[in-house]
């Protein structure tokens, strides 16, 4: 494909925002990169062209481009297909225009489904098409990343609105609590905390039951499944899990006790020994709580703590229930409104 620079035809010129943008060419014929290259410094677009998709990853990986140019059949037949699906999902808001040297309803459906926006024949005729098309897709593109710069910006501050929200209620639910006489802090009590600790061996529970202060009462499960039993039979604040269990892994079980029991604290230990742990399980992952783990006492210290974090842990979901009862319709409008945002931003044009 190459340049008609001798048409007299008026061609409209880029606006101010689309001049210096980056075009890739992925084409296997130096020819087509001479060719586009000329079309496209015309209008004042730079043109990087190269002959490989491997290429093409190392350099959208590295830099943005807003439109690229991808031959289906580069470097074989049809393997250019591939290539727009790569560039898409390295670089969403990169706008894929396909060439292909023959008309092929196939070709332009799987480059259409692979995320390119057009098929442009490869045939002199189409110079003038390309070059309007690779405009339109620049303008895209731009437009594309302020709407997502706009519409992040409007995430951010709709959670942001939406934690000062809760918090100016959590403030009011204390003030009312005061009013009427009551301390916030101690409208969640606990007269016995309840601990289930699965581990084989019971020198552990032993140990903690001896050293640990009043107010706690530990029950011992020698295997995971006595500890689903025994949870599932009653109530537990706390779970504590030996990592050497055998009959399930312990992670496995500290997940399920989670997903099942979503307000027990869930901790996995290891010892204690010199090489001994203690790992709090969160949503996101583990939290180290202890290490090295050389003695049971180290945990008895942590357990006015664990206590408290329980005790703050009840407060939020008081104030949580307490906030979507008063603001269930807020709540529902605010995850639609968020759900099209993200929406949006993920399914925008191109």
């Amino acid at each position: 494909m190459t340049a008609d620079s001798s048409s007299s035809t008026y061609r409209p010129q880029p606006s101010a925002a689309l001049v210096g943008i980056e075009v890739l060419v992925v084409d296997g014929d130096p020819r087509v990169h001479a060719g586009i290259e000329q079309l496209l410094s015309e209008i004042h677009l730079h043109v990087t062209a190269v002959a490989s998709q491997a290429a093409a990853k190392e350099l959208v990986d590295r830099q943005f481009f807003s439109v690229a140019l991808v031959d289906i059949d580069t470097p074989d037949p049809r393997t250019g297909i591939e290539t727009i699906r790569m560039i898409k999902q390295e670089s969403p808001t990169t706008m894929v225009v396909a060439l292909t040297p023959r008309r092929s309803f196939e070709d332009a459906v799987d480059a259409v489904r692979a995320g390119a926006i057009d098929l442009v024949l490869k045939a002199p005729e189409s110079v003038q098409y390309l070059r309007d098309r690779v405009l339109d897709a620049a303008g895209r593109s731009v437009g594309k990343r302020e709407i997502d710069s706009v519409l992040g910006d409007v995430r951010g501050v709709h959670e942001e609105f939406l934690q000062r929200f809760m918090e100016s209620e959590r403030r009011a639910i204390d003030l009312a609590d005061r009013a009427a006489g009551k301390d916030p802090k101690k409208l969640v009590q606990l007269d016995e905390l309840r601990v289930i600790v699965v581990d084989q061996v019971d020198d552990f529970v032993s140990a903690m039951t001896e050293a640990s202060p009043p107010g706690f009462t530990f029950v011992h499960a020698n295997s995971a499944g006595e500890g689903l039993d025994r949870i599932s039979g009653g109530a537990f604040h706390y779970a504590m899990i030996a990592e050497d269990i055998t009959d399930l892994p312990a992670n496995t079980l500290a997940r399920t006790i989670r997903n099942q029991h979503p307000d027990t604290v869930v901790l996995t230990f290891l010892g204690p020994s010199d090489n001994g742990h203690v790992q709090l399980i969160e949503q996101a992952g583990t939290r180290m709580l202890v290490e090295p783990f050389t003695d049971a006492k180290q945990l008895v210290l942590r357990l006015d703590d664990l206590s408290e974090a329980w005790r703050v842990k009840a407060r939020e979901r008081r104030y949580t229930q307490a906030f979507r009862e008063k603001h269930y319709d807020f709540l529902r409008r605010y995850v639609e409104l968020k759900t099209k945002i993200e929406r949006a931003m993920n399914d925008g044009p191109g």
